[in-house]
């Protein structure tokens, strides 16, 4: 079969591509060739070697395919019909670049192209990419908005995918092709704004003792898992499939070997973090490191047990079955017993790291707990203001104005 071969020029600066064939395709035959510039127009010519059963392809399919150059000598060129220019879309271009993403997991992807026909290809998907504005980018936002989307939930669609086709589309192609796009409408572009989120963070110690003893109320099993979770800021796929081996008790400490993922909708234990920032070691209190060590000497003593915490059939917890079956009722009764704030499972996460922030830990140290990549990451997402703040300012303010002396003397 044809082949396309790189070849480069004397002086090393330059590539061309030469196609190269035996006639008819039988090995006795003499190999035939042409060179061409740019690695496309090879290809093309190519597939027309092949197509012409492993011979130059005549005259005429020189001249219509844009290989005039090529005719013999003397031979006319016929003029080509004027193909019709192929518009690119967005939606084809997003495919294209979903098929490119190196070593994906097949999650990954699934979830991209979820999000992908769900929110981004009804309204932009038919529009050819290099049309689309920063003003249709605007309102696409804004229309999510107004459909009920989170600010997280916006942010997320569009920085892990409409932002990432819309940079790889500024770029030149991988042959050297030129950019579909001259500057990305997302840039810049700020976020929509809709009703304040409600706070979903354990800000004192009285809220959290007050969590958790209705977490211990509703159900011990969840309740330790939960404990767990709050005092590592572990993700929910890291505490739910930690396995004993992980669990290093002289040193109280715990590891993320593995974690929990959802793959075509059913959920599997991976034996890696996604990242290698997941790779981490976090320590536990003395009273989380004794519940541990508890559980963990409990599974030494059953074979069939794999995780540190389990549902009651003794496999590791699904998320949707904890999350209606355990932390509803945990969460309704923490705020009938005054938590003033309807929690998620993902808000003790932020609670820890803004605890830690609170506290002065450093950031290198807040970064490797959260296990992210980026301290910008566990900054602008994960830690929050507080109210911890106002009692010393109180003070401070007092102190420095003396008023308390004198209200004290007014009266």
């Amino acid at each position: 079969m044809a082949s396309v071969e790189k070849r480069t020029t004397k002086d090393g600066k330059n590539s061309r591509w030469r196609v190269k064939w035996r006639e008819g395709g039988r090995r006795e035959n003499p190999w035939s060739s042409r060179t061409f510039d740019y690695l496309a127009d090879a290809k093309r010519f190519r597939t027309l070697v092949e197509s012409a059963g492993e011979r130059m392809p005549t005259p005429e399919q020189l001249a219509e395919h844009g290989f005039a150059e090529l005719l013999p000598a003397g031979v006319p060129a016929a003029p080509a019909p004027e193909p019709a220019e192929a518009v690119l879309t967005f939606r084809a271009y997003a495919e294209e670049w979903l098929g490119q993403l190196v070593k994906p997991h097949p999650e990954t992807v699934r979830k991209y192209r979820e999000r992908l026909e769900k929110h981004v290809y009804p309204r932009i998907g038919d529009r050819p990419i290099v049309e689309i504005t920063r003003r249709e980018m605007r309102e696409w936002q804004q229309a999510l908005r107004d459909a009920g989307l989170s600010a997280k939930t916006i942010a997320n669609i569009r920085g892990e995918t409409v932002v990432p086709i819309f940079k790889a589309a500024c770029r030149p192609g991988e042959d050297g092709e030129p950019a579909v796009r001259t500057a990305n409408p997302m840039d810049g572009l700020p976020l929509p704004e809709g009703p304040r989120a409600e706070r979903d963070i354990l800000e004192s110690p009285d809220e959290a003792r007050l969590f958790l003893e209705a977490a211990y109320q509703v159900d011990p099993e969840a309740a330790d898992l939960l404990l767990c979770k709050l005092s590592t800021g572990l993700r929910w796929g890291e505490v739910s499939a930690l396995p004993p081996r992980a669990v290093n008790v002289v040193r109280g400490t715990l590891s993320i070997v593995q974690v929990l993922r959802k793959v075509n909708r059913r959920w599997v234990v991976e034996p890696k973090p996604k990242t290698k920032q997941g790779y981490r070691e976090v320590p536990l209190t003395a009273a989380v490191a004794r519940m541990v060590a508890e559980r963990c000497a409990a599974a030494s003593r059953d074979p069939g047990r794999q995780f540190v915490f389990v549902a009651p059939r003794g496999n590791h917890w699904r998320y949707e079955d904890f999350y209606t079956d355990r932390w509803v009722k945990i969460r309704d009764l923490a705020r009938e017993k005054g938590l003033p704030r309807r929690m998620t499972m993902h808000g003790l996460r932020h609670s820890l790291l803004t605890l830690l922030a609170t506290e002065g830990v450093d950031l290198a140290a807040l970064r490797t707990m959260a296990g992210h990549a980026s301290v910008t990451t566990t900054m602008n997402v994960y830690v929050h203001a507080t109210r911890r703040h106002h009692e010393p300012v109180r003070q401070i303010v007092g102190d420095f104005l003396g008023v308390d002396e004198l209200a004290a003397a007014g009266r």
